[in-house]
Parts: C-alpha cells; sequence; structure tokens
C-alpha cells in the first residue's frame, strides 16, 4: 500500500548509502558486483511500503536513463569494454532515489534541479571514467558539455514523472 507521508529519514538515509553502493560497485568492479547491485535491490523492494509504485517507477524512469546512456554509446559518447550490466542496475537504483532521497529536490525551483542535475549528473559520469568504468571517446570537454546539457533537462523530467507516478498512485488509492 503506497503511504501518504514522505518516507522516514533511515529510509532516506539507507536510500542514499545504497545508491553510493551500487554506484561504487559498478565503478569500481564493473559487472563483478552485479550480484551486490541485485541483491540492494531486492533488499529495497522487501523494505518497501510501496512496492506497487516503486516498480512503476523504477521501471518507467529506468527505462528512460538505460535508453539516454545506450544513445551515447549509439552516437560515440561513452564506450564500454563489456556490456555493462552494471549500468542499467545502477540505473535502476537512481530510479528508486527519485522518490526517497532524491524527493527533496522536487521542492526546489526548476532552474536549481536543471542546474544541479547538469553539475552532478556530469561529474559522476566524469567520476566514472577516472576509474575507467566508462571511457569518453570525445574528450572530458566535450562529453562533458553534453553530460550537462542531457543532465539539465534529464533530472527535472524524471523528477516531474516520479512526481506524477505518485499523484496518480495517490489519486487511484483515494477512489477505493
Amino acid at each position: 500500500m503506497f503511504t501518504h507521508c514522505l518516507p522516514s529519514k533511515l529510509v532516506i538515509l539507507i536510500n542514499a548509502v545504497c545508491f553510493q553502493l551500487v554506484w561504487w560497485a559498478g565503478v569500481l568492479a564493473h559487472n563483478q558486483l552485479i550480484l551486490l547491485s541485485i541483491l540492494l535491490l531486492i533488499c529495497h523492494f522487501l523494505l518497501s511500503k510501496s512496492v506497487r509504485h516503486d516498480a512503476l517507477v523504477m521501471c518507467v524512469c529506468g527505462a528512460i536513463g538505460i535508453t539516454v546512456d545506450s544513445l551515447l554509446v549509439w552516437f560515440g559518447v561513452f564506450k564500454f569494454d563489456n556490456m555493462p550490466y552494471w549500468l542499467g542496475l545502477l540505473w535502476l537504483y537512481f530510479a528508486l532515489c527519485l522518490d526517497y532521497s532524491l524527493a527533496l529536490f522536487r521542492k526546489f525551483p526548476l532552474l536549481l534541479q536543471a542546474l544541479l542535475g547538469g553539475i552532478f549528473g556530469c561529474l559522476s559520469y566524469l567520476a566514472g571514467a577516472k576509474f575507467d568504468a566508462v571511457m569518453l571517446p570525445l574528450g572530458e570537454v566535450w562529453s562533458g558539455l553534453i553530460l550537462v546539457l542531457i543532465w539539465s533537462c534529464l533530472f527535472p523530467v524524471l523528477l516531474i514523472i516520479s512526481s506524477r507516478i505518485t499523484t496518480v498512485d495517490l489519486a487511484l488509492e483515494d477512489g477505493r
């Protein structure tokens, strides 16, 4: 059942820490630690009070992120030695953060969401490149500019989508 209240501070903290674990596991070990990421995803759903809602947000927003990164590979902005399954799992967990540890960004003006999304989304990939998790054939400057532009749009859009899914869920719940 979807709760009307905000998640507790502990749930938000656990969500943020688990996302960091998934990020570091992927960036440092690539596909070698995907089992850890899968287990953290499973644990999220075992602890969730809103499994259906979280699954919907994860599937919709995760699919958008995976599609964006796939297009970046196709256009030659990213290059990977092996299929980065870890990156798909990272997107799925990032999507789960939208209603938990990243939900506070919904209160920010759209311009600030775009600015923060552009900066931190870009920095995440540049940091990943420093750890050899991703190669940037266009170089750091061009790749960084592309990522800032993409993440300036993508982050606010994902926040809006997750918020709309929440609104629809609440309306459906009220109609019961």
